[in-house]
């Protein structure tokens, strides 16, 4: 090996020793450190216990649903009548549930005048509110979907 070629190996490694070097502090520097405990409480916009309001909502709708059953097994003690109907089954549904498609029943009877050949699916979302779609009953596709606010019997279209 010539002299220039061991000069110029050096180099190389110089220069990549330095940028590693260099990749190293600017690692250190703007790394992020935990926010502490203190921090926490004084931003006030971060929750203490980030699953608080999920277990509150998810608690409001399992208790509804639990007085909803002890409701509907006092009625099957006194009747128990067979019944091979395609009917929806109320029983597991929350109060808030049937009160949405109730809601939808309504305003889709003021639109289209009759409830023939169709049926109704509820689903939560994240922000407590219900969508409501609407499905043709022969053919199973959707027709129209709707979001309903109970607390304040609100239905939009979407």
């Amino acid at each position: 090996m010539g002299k220039t070629t061991k000069n110029f190996l050096v180099i190389i490694v110089i220069a990549i020793v330095v940028i590693f070097a260099l990749v190293c502090l600017e690692y250190q520097h703007f790394r992020f450190e935990p926010i502490s405990a203190n921090n926490v409480e004084t931003k006030g916009n971060i929750l203490p216990d980030p699953n608080q309001g999920l277990n509150n909502m998810l608690n409001e709708i399992l208790d509804d649903n639990i007085e909803t059953e002890v409701k509907t097994e006092e009625k099957k003690n006194e009747t128990t009548t067979a019944s091979n109907d395609s009917v929806e089954d109320k029983n597991q549904m929350t109060p808030k549930e049937n009160k949405a498609i109730n809601l939808v029943k309504d305003v889709w009877t003021k639109d289209w005048g009759n409830l023939d050949d169709v049926s109704f699916n509820v689903s939560i979302q994240s922000d407590g509110k219900y969508y409501v779609t609407v499905y043709d009953t022969v053919t199973t596709h959707l027709i129209k979907g709707y979001i309903v606010d109970v607390n304040t019997e609100i239905v939009t279209e979407k």
